[in-house]
């Protein structure tokens, strides 16, 4: 059943995108047809391709509004995309599931359905003022001919580096008791994470909005105050790995990063989080957790209430017992 909810849904993701990319290319030539005189014009010069090509000549602010549109709609069903990959990747992998320590959030109410929603939306304008930034960028380099090994994969850790030192400490904040209870303590009802980025966005959308612009600020100290290049090629990458990475860390599935024995990246530690709050503040490393001496490492031998595992369904054992 699982297997065929997954097909059902890679399918139904790739059909919608097919169907966006042919009605964007009927409405793109029903608006050259009454803006242009050129009569040998066709549909097919108005889809993706077309779409890309008008961008690089014509700037993001000259973009139509159905470009924007569409733009919006292929990045809703890019993040969709991600969370079901992030959703199978234990699987494929073969990977083991951590225990549940903490208590699982069975159902979620209606605020967790608006803060989702709103913050899948939040993204697009998000996408927009990062492509802008590095279309307008002078680091920024979008050539294939001037890709290299230094303004691509070499970029990537200092990337993760700079932008867990600011989520660091703006994790950090949100747990300050004063603060805790207006923002951050939404995301914390839930102590055992497992709906991969829908568990990671259900966020206070202020939260959200400071997170995801933090890695529009972790990109400029990258390329505007340290003066290094950055590939676009990179920039995909990045933002591929990030909603992986983030996913992972909502989800019960036992996965990490080790490079020569040193762990680079571990779900388990913000699994840790969910359930000891004042440790593990980092995203996508523990570098400024040890740093700052906020790391707490997953300790196997706590305590597990059977009760508190999931069923096939999702929910906890104990879903609906009194």
């Amino acid at each position: 059943m699982k297997d065929s909810a997954s097909i059902i849904t890679y399918l139904t993701i790739f059909f919608n995108a097919w169907l966006l990319n042919y009605f964007h290319g009927v409405s793109a030539f029903s608006f050259a047809s009454n803006t242009t005189t050129n009569s040998n014009s066709n549909a097919h010069d108005f889809t993706l391709s077309s779409f890309l090509h008008r961008l690089k000549d014509n700037g993001l602010e000259n973009m139509e509004l159905i470009d924007m549109i569409f733009c919006g709609c292929i990045i809703i069903l890019g993040m969709e995309f991600m969370d079901m990959t992030t959703k199978q990747m234990g699987r494929l992998l073969k990977l083991k599931t951590i225990p549940v320590r903490g208590k699982h959030l069975d159902d979620l109410e209606a605020i967790d359905m608006l803060y989702i929603t709103l913050n899948k939306i939040a993204t697009v304008p998000f996408v927009y003022c990062l492509v802008k930034y590095m279309y307008n960028e002078p680091n920024a380099v979008w050539a294939l001919d001037s890709l290299t090994l230094q303004n691509t994969l070499l970029t990537i850790p200092p990337f993760f580096i700079i932008y867990d030192f600011f989520y660091t400490i703006l994790h950090w904040a949100l747990h300050i008791q004063a603060v805790y209870g207006y923002i951050h303590k939404h995301h914390h009802r839930q102590k055992a994470p497992s709906r991969a980025n829908m568990d990671a966005v259900n966020v206070h959308p202020i939260e959200f909005f400071l997170g995801e612009y933090n890695h529009l600020l972790a990109i400029y100290i990258y390329c505007h105050v340290l003066g290094m290049k950055m590939h676009v090629v990179a920039l995909n990458t990045i933002f591929s790995l990030s909603p992986i990475l983030t996913g992972l860390n909502h989800t019960r599935w036992d996965s990490k990063v080790s490079i020569l024995g040193w762990t680079l990246y571990d779900s388990k530690w913000h699994d840790v989080h969910h359930r000891i709050p004042q440790s593990n503040y980092g995203q996508y490393t523990n570098f400024w957790d040890l740093v700052f001496r906020t790391f707490r490492p997953y300790n196997p031998e706590d305590r597990v209430n059977p009760e508190n595992q999931l069923g096939e369904n999702g929910k906890s054992l104990n879903y609906g017992k009194k």
